[in-house]
């Protein structure tokens, strides 16, 4: 007799088919190389703002994303907050962005985009991981008091002088 240990049948065929799945993936071909695994998960992978026109940014209330999709630039982990529900006419959006990660002051800009392209900015702070909060249209200088109906894209960016991309929201006036 073997001085080999008599093995249960049912652990045999799990390790034939092991070892035949590794005799067969030596000989083949190689895969794919790290570029190609990584075109597979995110076939159109986004540029960094830097690479980018941010004028290009859109945002969609149906998919509630911004197109085409950006990396953000600017150091943290930011969130983005605003309405998922129509506003009302002659009311105010509440924008609201935070940096999870945060543990000091970061000067933040908001650019609101309106559905006819015309552009208004307002600034402020975040602190810390809470929430810095502006409104639109009251917290934007020259933005009309009742703005007109449809789709408004938010384009947040750090205040400091690189002016980096942060993140890019929307909402709907109705």
């Amino acid at each position: 007799m073997s001085d080999l240990p008599h093995l249960p049948r049912f652990l045999l065929l799990p390790a034939a088919l092991a070892g035949s799945l590794l005799v067969t993936a030596c000989g083949g071909d190689t895969g794919p190389s790290q570029s190609e695994l990584e075109a597979m998960i995110a076939p159109e992978a986004s540029p960094g703002a830097a690479e980018a026109d941010l004028t290009e940014l859109a945002f969609d209330p149906d998919t509630v994303a911004c197109a085409p999709l950006l990396q953000g630039d600017a150091p943290g982990a930011w969130e983005t907050s605003a309405p998922r529900e129509e506003v009302p006419a002659g009311e105010d959006a509440d924008l609201r962005l935070r940096d999870t990660e945060g543990s000091g002051e970061t000067a933040v800009s908001a650019q609101v985009v309106t559905p006819d392209g015309d552009r208004y900015d307002a600034a402020t702070t975040a602190a810390g991981d809470g929430w810095a909060q502006l409104a639109f249209p009251s917290g934007f200088e020259a933005a009309p008091g009742e703005p007109g109906e449809g789709t408004y894209t938010v384009i947040w960016t750090s205040g400091d002088s690189d002016s980096a991309f942060i993140s890019c929201d929307g909402f709907r006036i109705g």
